[in-house]
């Protein structure tokens, strides 16, 4: 993709995330971007490496895919976020979104050794909150399904 994604737009005192940072060198580094064809979803891929595995082998941690489905989630509260305020990524004052309920239903283990599709499909958008349904797809099956509520990070903390 020659886009940036949504991650990139982060200002350097909220790109430190273990999930999504760009500046966390440790950190997974998920990406999160517009599907091409579907106004309100978004869509980031992530391949887990072999310590990534949960308790039975040759599967992912759950404890990963909440992970990454949080900084999925949450990259697309803010681009949702400025997209409602009629604005551009990479414009002030910065808009970072925190989780504020994450609920997750694990219809069946995922699969290693294969790239994951996380997908985001915003419910509503308010000036203060993102609600979306978000899912994880492994070899063209949805894994993982659930709901996601964003807030708003107030700009004086």
């Amino acid at each position: 993709m020659n886009e940036k994604a949504f991650q990139e737009y982060y200002a350097t005192g909220f790109s430190h995330c273990y999930g999504c940072g760009t500046s966390n060198e440790h950190g997974l580094h998920v990406k999160s971007y517009w599907a091409e064809d579907e106004p309100d979803v978004t869509v980031a891929h992530f391949t887990p490496e072999p310590h990534h595995t949960g308790g039975f082998p040759g599967f992912v941690y759950g404890g990963l895919i909440a992970a990454i489905l949080d900084c999925h989630g949450n990259g697309t509260a803010a681009a949702a976020g400025y997209r409602h305020q009629g604005r551009s990524m990479d414009t002030e004052p910065n808009l970072r979104y925190v989780t504020a309920n994450l609920n997750l239903n694990f219809r069946r283990p995922t699969p290693m050794g294969q790239v994951l599709e996380l997908r985001a499909r915003i419910v509503e958008v308010t000036d203060r909150k993102v609600q979306m349904d978000i899912s994880l797809v492994a070899d063209g099956e949805t894994t993982v399904e659930g709901t996601m509520l964003s807030v708003l990070l107030p700009e004086k903390r």
